[in-house]
């Protein structure tokens, strides 16, 4: 059977425990593994994407009423100006719910460019610092407009 996904509702109070599970097991299973949990950061994260005034975006993709994957990101102001920027925060969808999400992927981030703009953010910047995408995401991303434009590196210290 064809999966269905309905793609970027606004997360509902009730969708906190399917987000913080999935988010956590996001966590725990990639570079950020040593960096904590904080259950109260992520009931704010929710709580604020629900108001059509924060600076916080996050959509959700369910099947059969389960968050099967999530989208956050928000809009800051850059250091040196007074124009917005919209970042990626996080995308995770489950393990195994990762098979052909390519549409699902792109519907997430065009609402979250739809967004960007409607808050003013002169561009978006998306990143990959996870360690578990897929090896198809900086393909999309380039796909979809995106550039390269610099590295990122970490040292745990």
């Amino acid at each position: 059977t064809k999966k269905v996904f309905r793609v970027s509702r606004k997360p509902r109070p009730e969708d906190f425990e399917d987000i913080h599970a999935l988010g956590q097991w996001m966590q725990e299973n990639s570079h950020f593994a040593n960096n904590g949990w904080c259950s109260r950061k992520i009931y704010t994260i929710v709580s604020l994407a629900q108001n059509p005034d924060s600076n916080i975006f996050l959509r959700v993709c369910e099947r059969n009423n389960k968050i099967i994957g999530f989208f956050v990101g928000s809009v800051s102001e850059y250091f040196f100006s007074d124009k917005l920027i919209a970042q990626d925060m996080v995308l995770v969808f489950h393990p195994n719910e990762r098979q052909n999400i390519s549409r699902d992927i792109i519907r997430l981030i065009k609402d979250f460019e739809k967004w960007a703009k409607e808050k003013g953010a002169t561009e978006v910047a998306i990143g990959i610092t996870s360690g578990i995408a897929g090896e198809g995401y900086p393909k999309l991303l380039k796909r979809l407009g995106y550039d390269q434009v610099g590295i990122l590196t970490k040292k745990e210290v």
